[in-house]
């Protein structure tokens, strides 16, 4: 599972984003050397850090923090275009519009890299399919960025079809270039195949849910257990929860979280 969260739901997640932001300065700050970024009490920040951002983070059953990334919409501003233009070749496509949303901030935490064993290195993959499921609802159609070339061997060897939208430059820290990902059903098919996944892996919680389970790790523990195929039936009220669930995670009108709320009002707390 993969969480979203957005301005609506931000207020349910403050110490798991102050996690995120002080995690970005470990990997940005510390480790990559960017020193010119901003710190400010621990945790690296910057101007697109704002009520546009939506960020998707993964964390273990423990509620630690496993990957991160951020994507914000370009119809006002964009970081590629307007801060680091140069990495755009003369004659390549608008680099914002409506449709065109800015994906940053890309992180996995020492955690999740010490983890040994089957399904290492699909949290990667997760978090960009929870991406493109996202963009694809709300009618994205291209991703835009940068990557560091020293990554670019392992981006050609993935699922994701990554274009240099420039010719690489260096910069005070290595090589950068411009990249852009048409979003599409196609390539979320393509990235689900590759992690052996067939439902849907973001998720929005909401005050429902919070009333519903009671914390965000139960909510998690729901959800996950929502996406797993179960090989026997457990007991009545966990099949039911199973299934209103999975009925909310495949919702994309809302109109399981608006029945939800018309029983919202009798909602008591249920341990998952």
């Amino acid at each position: 599972m993969i969480h979203i969260i957005t301005s609506e739901n931000r207020h349910l997640y403050g110490p798991q984003l102050w996690a995120m932001h002080e995690e970005r300065r470990r990997q940005c700050v510390e480790k990559n050397g960017w020193v010119d970024l901003v710190v400010l009490d621990g945790g690296e920040v910057d101007d697109y850090d704002d009520d546009r951002a939506i960020y998707l983070l993964g964390f273990d059953d423990e509620m630690r923090l496993e990957v991160g990334l951020r994507l914000r919409p370009t119809d006002d501003r964009c970081m590629l275009a307007d801060k680091f233009p140069h990495l755009i070749a003369p004659g390549e496509t608008p680099k914002k519009g409506p449709d065109v949303w800015e994906a940053t901030r890309l992180f996995t935490t020492e955690v999740y890299r010490d983890r040994k064993g089957p399904g290492r290195g699909q949290r990667v993959f997760e978090v960009w399919a929870a991406a493109f499921e996202h963009a694809l609802r709300h009618g994205v159609t291209r991703f835009v960025g940068m990557i560091d070339m020293q990554l670019y061997p392992g981006i050609l060897n993935s699922p994701i079809d990554t274009r240099l939208v420039g010719i690489p430059r260096a910069y005070q820290y290595g090589v950068v270039a411009g990249s852009e990902i048409a979003v599409s059903p196609e390539l979320l098919a393509r990235v689900l195949e590759s992690i052996c996944r067939e439902s849907p892996v973001g998720y929005e919680v909401d005050a429902l849910d919070m009333m519903a389970f009671g914390d965000l790790a139960a909510v998690q523990r729901q959800v996950k257990r929502a996406m797993t195929p179960q090989l026997g039936a457990g007991a009545e009220r966990d099949e039911t929860l199973a299934a209103e669930t999975l009925y909310r995670l495949h919702d994309t009108k809302t109109a399981a979280r608006r029945i939800w709320d018309d029983r919202g009002h009798g909602t008591r707390t249920l341990h998952a």
